[in-house]
């Protein structure tokens, strides 16, 4: 066997943790005895001096640590479902099911085995012996010794005499003869896929990754990107960073994609990046902006050497991930939401999380929803969200300008979540209620106002915006426009302007309405005055002058309106009911608009958000 083939007989990678050898470092303690007999075993493997490789075997099959080991194992509990043991061999039952530790011994026993083979030659006694040692040791049947152990001349012919001599086999097997017999052919991988195919049996980790390593060896000599073509043909699907790095460190132009192509292909197949993957791309990107800025961060972090100004606490930039879906909506106007949404998946595999405000978020809004389909928006909101994702000021912004035909609407679902930062324009947020209100769309506006309630409600310091609520008194009818300016008053100190004014004289439509506006003319509109207006009062019951009992204001019957008209907690309660907010946002508002009434009693010029208690929920 030559060089390269041993490395092809190397264990798979993930299930090595110990330099050379099958299994997890920590499957068993790094002391044990017969993990050092094996990683002998193995490093004289691979050097080829089988002697060695046999006399270290027997070393350590009669090792005491071994048979330790053994009880161990046969003392673990065991279901009662299991088949009872055959010949002194538990049929059926994989190796596997003993763990990373087992399968380590179980690939120690099979290097011994292809070095008998290759000093004994035909003298398959000794061959069928070492089978049967393994199998009698750890009373289990040895799928994958079993395997390598059949005379044959390809990973084919081996699958096909063990089906006739076992029956039917798994992937262990497959492993098997692709550890004896690497397969660099695209013919003969096409026939053994299908091969496999038609005998249902389906490819592990291990066993793709046998497959890969032939086309990686012939990358050293050959073109990596017809290789990796030729691979691909023949039904191979990479699965390390090992064909991808010597295609990333290919000389451009590139024949079939681009660099930054074949990276995502990477992700998109969820292969974990690996440090010198990044420094690779970093190198091949020096003259591309985005993308050297991306993987030089990603380098600097997985070597653990943050710099300050870091955007992301972990990951690469937000940006690069921005511009690929920039291009991709250029240079395919065909691409579709699904096609941009692969985004987030390359995100999770390269380790980048989505920040608040995420440009991503900005261009998948923008680019990528369909025009009339609202759902689309919707749709992106919720998985960003579940990324942690939420849309900010600067969302909003980048929608309102992004000339989208349903840039309104989009906005109606982002502006309450955007509202949590604090860093929304008011000037936009007026341009999209204004539009509402003057289209006559009433639940919607009520939408956008009803926002501002729900911040005012968790940040008592953040007022609602004066200008918002002037704008939302335009919707009528009088009594909502009350209510409005009942919300206002509470929130807000200070003066009624024209604007204000002129909203409630146009909202009249009957004498009640008249009425109510001539009361606050004959106030002057002066904030503090009107607040404390008696015709705008709650009545007072027979316990209590404020309207409760035992000095306590109740908020159940806050909003009962007087026989002759509204009150300011009535109007406020007409307002907030057809808003819909919930009840502990309707309470708090009641209570914020009772303290400032009491403020104003009080002669107090300012009402503290530190002064507005909270009220006990009905």
């Amino acid at each position: 066997m030559t060089t390269d083939e041993r490395k092809h007989n190397e264990p798979p990678s993930d299930s090595c943790g110990v330099a050379g050898c099958g299994g997890s470092a920590e499957a068993e303690p790094p002391q044990s005895a017969w993990i050092s007999l094996c990683d002998k075993v193995l490093t004289a493997y691979k050097a080829g001096e089988d002697i060695v490789v046999l006399q270290h075997f027997e070393e350590l099959k009669t090792l005491p640590d071994l048979e330790a080991f053994i009880n161990s194992a046969e003392q673990s509990p065991k279901s009662d479902s299991e088949p009872a043991p055959a010949n002194g061999i538990r049929e059926g039952i994989s190796s596997d099911t003993r763990g990373p530790a087992l399968e380590r011994l179980e690939y120690c026993w099979g290097r011994a085995l292809l070095a008998a083979r290759r000093l004994a030659g035909d003298d398959n006694e000794h061959i069928t012996s070492i089978v049967e040692s393994f199998e009698q040791l750890f009373n289990c049947f040895s799928e994958y010794l079993r395997a390598l152990a059949i005379s044959a001349d390809s990973a084919l012919e081996v699958l096909q005499v063990y089906k006739m001599m076992e029956g039917p086999f798994s992937s262990r097997a497959v492993t098997a003869a692709l550890h004896r017999f690497p397969v660099s052919d695209s013919n003969e991988v096409r026939v053994l896929l299908q091969f496999l195919c038609s005998n249902s049996v389906p490819l592990t980790h291990s066993a793709k990754e046998q497959l890969e390593k032939p086309f990686v060896m012939r990358m050293k000599s050959e073109d990596a990107e017809e290789v990796f073509k030729e691979m691909r043909d023949a039904g191979v699907e990479p699965v390390t960073t090992h064909p991808y790095s010597f295609i990333f460190m290919k000389n451009p132009p590139f024949k079939y994609m681009g660099l930054l192509d074949y990276y995502e292909d990477m992700l998109d197949r969820g292969i974990l990046p690996v440090n010198s993957t990044f420094r690779i791309l970093s190198r091949q990107t020096q003259n591309e902006g985005f993308a050297n800025q991306h993987f030089s961060a990603l380098a600097r972090k997985n070597a653990g050497q943050p710099r300050r100004g870091d955007d992301e606490e972990r990951g690469g930039t937000q940006i690069f991930f921005a511009y690929r879906l920039e291009e991709l909506a250029r240079n395919q106007p065909e691409a579709t939401l699904d096609d941009a949404l692969q985004v987030f998946r390359r995100m999770d595999v390269e380790g980048t999380s989505l920040v608040n405000g995420s440009a991503v978020l900005n261009v998948l809004l923008t680019s990528f929803c369909r025009t009339g389909h609202i759902e689309d928006t919707e749709r992106v909101l919720r998985l960003a969200e579940e990324r942690g994702c939420r849309p900010n000021g600067n969302t909003l912004h980048k929608v309102l300008k992004s000339g989208n035909p349903d840039r309104l609407h989009q906005a109606e679902l982002i502006l309450p979540k955007a509202l949590e930062f604090g860093d929304v324009r008011h000037g936009e947020v007026l341009e999209i209620l204004r539009c509402y209100v003057a289209n006559g769309t009433r639940a919607k506006a009520m939408r956008i106002f009803r926002a501002f309630i729900i911040r005012w409600y968790q940040n008592p310091s953040e007022p609602v915006p004066f200008a918002v609520a002037s704008l939302a008194m335009k919707l009528g009818p009088f009594d909502w426009a009350l209510g409005v300016l009942a919300i206002l008053l509470a929130s807000v100190n200070e003066p009624l302007g024209m604007g204000v004014q002129s909203r409630m004289h146009d909202a009249v439509r009957d004498n009640r309405g008249r009425d109510i506006v001539r009361v606050l003319e004959s106030h002057k509109w002066d904030r503090n005055s009107v607040l404390l207006a008696p015709q705008l009062q709650e009545p007072a019951d027979s316990n209590n002058q404020s309207g409760g009992r035992n000095g306590e204001w109740s908020p159940t019957n806050a909003h009962q309106r007087r026989e002759n008209g509204l009150t300011w907690v009535s109007a406020m309660h007409v307002a907030l009911m057809e808003m819909g907010v919930g009840k502990d946002v309707l309470h708090e508002c009641k209570a914020r608009l009772k303290a400032a009434i009491d403020a104003a009693r009080k002669g107090s010029v300012t009402v503290k958000a530190g002064e507005i208690g909270k009220v006990k929920n009905c």
